[in-house]
C-alpha cells in the first residue's frame, strides 16, 4: 500500500517487493510440506485500481490464489486470530495495517459486529504536516463508521505492527523489564504519553533501542 499511484494503482517498487516476499514465503511453506495454503490481500489490494492484475501476476509467479478481504471479513479474521491467543478476550479488537484500520466486538468466544475504516497510517502520512487537518480527516473517517460509539468504554485488544512499535515504545519510556508483547498492557494515560514521548525522539535513535525496522517507526507518529 506504500506510494499509491495517482490513479490508485498499485506502486511498481511496492508490488515487486510484495511479489518477492510471497515467492520466498511460498517456497520455505511448500518446502515444509504444509498444506493447505490460504492467502488473503487486505486493505492496499482491494482499494488498487490494478488489484485483478496484481492477483493474477502473483498466481503466476507463486500459484497461490488469493483473496481480496471485505473490510468486515478482515476485521472478522483477525478478531479470531485474538481468540486464538486469548480465549476469554472480551472487548474490541483493534488492528491497525497500514491502509486501513479494523474493529470487531470480542466475548464469549465469538466475534460480534466488525468495522473497517481506511485509517492506516500510509492513507494518512500525506496529511501529516498539517496537524489540523489530519485531525479532522481522522474524525470524518470515524464518525461515517456506522455504530462506532458502540465500541467506546471497552477494553482494546491491539493487533499489528503499529501497534507493537508503540508498545514496545511504552515499555521503554516506563523502563518496563520484560520485553514480551503478548499480552502486555497499557493504559489511556499511558498511550498517550507514550505518543507525546515518541514525537520527540529520533527515530535512527528508536531504532536501535528497539530494533524495530525504520520503515515502521516512520509510520508511528
Amino acid at each position: 500500500g506504500k506510494d499509491i499511484n495517482p490513479d490508485g494503482s498499485l506502486n511498481h517498487k511496492s508490488k515487486t517487493k510484495a511479489l518477492a516476499a510471497l515467492d520466498r514465503f511460498t517456497t520455505l511453506v511448500r518446502n515444509m510440506k504444509i498444506s493447505p495454503i490460504i492467502c488473503v490481500a487486505t486493505a492496499a489490494i482491494r482499494e488498487a485500481t490494478d488489484k485483478f492484475e496484481f492477483c493474477e501476476n502473483v498466481l503466476k509467479k507463486t500459484g497461490l490464489k488469493l483473496q481480496i478481504l471485505t473490510g468486515k471479513e478482515e476485521a472478522r479474521l483477525s478478531a479470531q486470530g485474538v481468540f486464538l491467543g486469548w480465549p476469554e478476550a472480551r472487548g474490541v479488537m483493534c488492528d491497525i495495517g497500514g491502509s486501513s484500520l479494523e474493529l470487531a466486538e470480542l466475548g464469549n468466544g465469538v466475534v460480534g459486529q466488525c468495522l473497517s475504516s481506511p485509517l492506516g497510517p500510509l492513507k494518512l502520512k500525506d496529511l501529516e504536516s498539517n496537524k489540523r487537518l489530519l485531525e479532522s480527516e481522522i474524525v470524518n473517517r470515524l464518525k461515517i463508521l456506522d455504530g462506532i460509539s458502540y465500541f467506546s468504554k471497552k477494553d482494546l485488544f491491539l493487533v499489528g505492527g503499529s501497534w507493537r512499535a508503540i508498545a514496545r515504545l511504552d515499555m521503554e519510556r516506563r523502563k518496563y523489564p520484560l520485553k514480551v508483547l503478548h499480552e502486555y498492557e497499557m493504559t489511556e494515560e499511558s498511550s498517550l504519553k507514550t505518543v507525546k514521548w515518541i514525537l520527540t525522539r529520533d527515530i535512527t535513535k528508536m531504532q536501535a533501542i528497539t530494533g524495530i525496522s525504520k520503515s515502521r517507526l516512520k509510520l508511528v507518529p
